[in-house]
């Protein structure tokens, strides 16, 4: 009897699932960690925003001239896109001419969220001596010349 061989021309079936299934693992590797990656970014622009809007009613309560007594108080705001409530818890501290603030900022659909928490503190606004009205921040000061070199002059 002769034996007649055959060259391979092709993969075996066998040879084509075993390679399937290799690719296969891979790409739920690479999906998981796109789905991880995807995450992470969501979170880190929902931290990034929360932290923003505290920053910014600590630095609104400062141009403003506040000095609130100690307590709570809470807000809505929107910010791209999606409404956030943020709370602000004052305190006394011993530097009487301080507050301290606490700003914590979540999702207004979800009241118990916490997505960052800032703290700040507040001085104590300051007479001018005129009919004992308030000076606000950045009032009865000289602007600054463009021009100027103000590095320079430190130096001297």
């Amino acid at each position: 009897m002769k034996h007649v061989l055959r060259e391979h021309a092709g993969f075996t079936l066998l040879e084509v699932l075993v390679a399937m299934a290799i690719i296969s693992l891979g790409l739920i590797g690479v999906f998981g960690s796109l789905n991880q990656m995807l995450g992470a970014t969501s979170l880190l622009r929902d931290k990034t925003l929360a932290t923003w809007i505290a920053t910014d009613r600590i630095t609104e309560m400062r141009v403003n001239g506040e000095y609130p007594d100690a307590g709570e108080r809470d807000d809505v705001v929107e910010m791209a896109g999606v409404e956030w409530l943020y709370t602000i818890k004052v305190s006394k501290i011993p530097d009487m001419s301080m507050r301290r603030l606490d700003v914590s900022v979540g999702f207004a659909d979800d009241p118990d969220s916490t997505v960052a928490t800032v703290v700040g503190f507040l001085p104590q606004p300051q007479a001018t001596g005129e009919n004992d009205t308030v000076r606000r921040f950045g009032e009865g000061y000289e602007p600054l010349d463009p021009n100027a070199d103000y590095a320079s002059e430190a130096l001297q």
